[in-house]
């Protein structure tokens, strides 16, 4: 009798394993490829099929085509490490890679070839921390005004650029807007502000927001704004990442077709997007498994928007003395 009960089961495990087996397969993929993870995914291969493809070759002439005379591999080398440090800086805080990354950049290859380069990285980032925040429909339905006029703003500020360039002019007013930002925000002592996410106030800091990323590739008012009523973290470096996304997807896509996005600035940018991932991780992994204070964070935005003013004030202001 214990023969057969044992064989009996022994005869039904072939059969039955495999159909739980297949059963429960298509429910774990799915758990596995949820939205966040799905997000990310689609933000590593945006980068790493194109590292792959366009791939130039090995010699130094093939890598720094298109860059400045005398670029060399140590140049590349500083190049990723300011682009990983800014990563991970915009990992903790939700921002600051553009304003710390770009004038680096700007000391080893041409600004404008910067400028082109360092959009494929930013874009891929902010796309990883969508999904990293979980930010998605939600936002967009609750927020709408805001994400739709920073793609209208963003289309102005390039015709900005090309037909009115008045860059330091730019920069002393976001400088201005900054630092009396968070003069006023110390003063409340970081109490959230009140009114201030209606759909039209929104809207009007989207346009601005667009405007500038698309006229000087920096746009710090959108994180100084965002900071009156958004005190959740996740929330607020979600909202911020949805909005960027946008714009420089619709920045890298004007680039391309006026071809300034050449095959082999595409190719560097996504090889410095790929190992900025590592730093953005760092940073996300300290703001998520360090248990940041809420004030702590609040104080760590203040002072990088504090900076950022300053800085900006002190390249512009010369130039109209």
């Amino acid at each position: 009798m214990t023969t057969a009960a044992v064989s009996d089961s022994d005869a039904a495990s072939p059969t039955d394993a495999p159909a739980a087996t297949v059963a429960t397969t298509p429910a774990r993929l799915r758990a596995f490829f949820d939205y966040r993870r799905t997000m990310m995914t689609i933000a590593v291969l945006l980068v790493l099929i194109p590292a792959i493809v366009l791939f130039p070759g090995t010699s130094r002439e093939a890598l720094t085509e298109g860059l400045n005379d005398g670029f060399t591999m140590a140049h590349l080398l500083a190049f990723v490490a300011i682009a990983l440090v800014a990563a991970a800086v915009k990992g903790l805080s939700g921002f600051g890679y553009a304003l710390i990354a770009t004038p680096l950049a700007a000391v080893l290859i041409d600004p404008s070839v910067a400028v082109i380069v360092l959009a494929v990285p930013a874009l891929v980032m902010n796309l990883f921390q969508v999904g990293e925040t979980g930010t998605g429909w939600q936002y967009l339905r609750q927020h709408w005004s805001l994400v739709a006029a920073a793609l209208v703003g963003s289309v102005i500020g390039v015709f900005i650029l090309k037909n009115f360039p008045a860059k330091q002019l730019l920069g002393v007013i976001i400088g201005v807007v900054l630092v009396s930002y968070v003069i006023w925000s110390v003063a409340r002592k970081g109490k959230p502000a009140t009114g201030t996410a209606h759909p039209v106030s929104l809207g009007t800091v989207g346009v601005a927001e667009g405007v500038l990323l698309g006229a000087v590739n920096m746009g710090p008012l959108l994180p100084a704004y965002l900071h009156t009523f958004e005190r959740d973290a996740r929330r607020y470096i979600g909202g911020m990442s949805l909005v960027f996304t946008l714009v420089f997807a619709e920045r890298i896509g004007q680039m391309s077709v006026n071809g300034l996005m050449t095959a082999q600035l595409l190719w560097l940018g996504s090889v410095i997007a790929l190992v900025t991932l590592v730093g953005l991780a760092a940073g996300t992994a300290l703001r998520r498994w360090g248990r940041i204070n809420p004030s702590v964070f609040s104080a760590l935005v203040l002072t990088l928007l504090g900076v950022t003013g300053v800085t900006m004030l002190v390249k512009a202001v010369p130039h109209f003395l």
